[in-house]
């Protein structure tokens, strides 16, 4: 006689009660994994930024082009055959003509309004002197700020420039407050 033999009720509840345990358990790992990617992504585009300000700057004093003889004016500068405008040889914080060279920006957009949501995978917005992380207002300077995807300049989400106009290094940080 062949006897079958299969699993009962209480070992079938007791896999089902182990599996929603470790489900349970892991569900909080995976859904942190988002909010430490866009950290992640946040965090190379404030290194792509340092790096190429740090170009910029290098090219701008090997070619003599840091310093204008006009103290505290700006100059427009011919770095690898783009014209852009610095102060102190860094990049101004002037979107259109200066900070945006600083990156690759064929993929990011210059949004005209702090309000404005961004609806591509970076935007871009400069000539502002006040930051949404800190209320700071720059009277000698400018900010400029790349965010992702869903955030607007008034958002505490992305990479901020700020060029202050006294010949010193520009800060460039994050602003995480809002990001998720």
């Amino acid at each position: 006689m062949n006897k079958q033999q299969g699993f009962t009720l209480i070992e079938l509840t007791i896999v089902t009660i182990i599996l929603g345990i470790l489900a349970v358990s892991a569900i909080p790992k995976f859904t942190n994994l988002s909010s430490d990617a866009r950290l992640a992504t946040l965090k190379g585009m404030e290194g792509a930024l340092r790096s190429g300000v740090n170009l910029i700057h290098a090219k701008a004093v090997i070619t003599h082009q840091d310093v204008n003889p006009i103290k505290n004016k700006f100059i427009v500068a011919n770095i690898d055959g783009i014209k852009m405008t610095l102060h102190s040889g860094y990049p101004d914080g002037n979107w259109i003509n200066g900070v945006r060279y600083a990156i690759s920006l064929d993929d990011v957009d210059f949004l005209s309004s702090p309000n404005l949501i961004c609806d591509a995978d970076w935007c871009g917005r400069g000539d502002q002197k006040r930051l949404p992380s800190t209320g700071e207002v720059i009277i000698h300077g400018q900010i400029a700020k790349v965010y992702p995807r869903g955030y607007s300049w008034n958002n505490q989400c992305g990479v901020y420039y700020i060029n202050r106009y006294d010949g010193s290094k520009p800060e460039i940080g994050l602003e995480t407050k809002h990001c998720k």
